[in-house]
């Protein structure tokens, strides 16, 4: 039997690792592409946790979760359209 949680805790990890290696690739070559990528799958992955912290009842840290990864990707997106 399956935990009902595991979608997100597998979404959760996949963004942060695919975080991590875009990021290592970003930081390698300088390709700034890879370096937004790598922030936008860390927001996903704030996301993917807000999910579980919903299912498991905790309303109040999801939502200083939401504002962080909110805030995080309008301060990406500004400074994506700056650079």
């Amino acid at each position: 039997m399956r935990h009902p949680l595991e979608k997100f805790i597998r979404m959760e990890m996949l963004a942060m690792i695919g975080g991590l290696f875009a990021g290592i690739f970003a930081w390698i070559t300088g390709w700034m592409f890879f370096l937004f990528l790598a922030c936008y799958l860390f927001v996903f992955s704030m996301l993917s946790n807000v999910f579980i912290l919903l299912y498991t009842h905790r309303a109040s840290d999801a939502m200083k979760q939401v504002i962080r990864a909110f805030l995080l990707f309008i301060f990406l997106t500004s400074l994506f359209f700056y650079i």
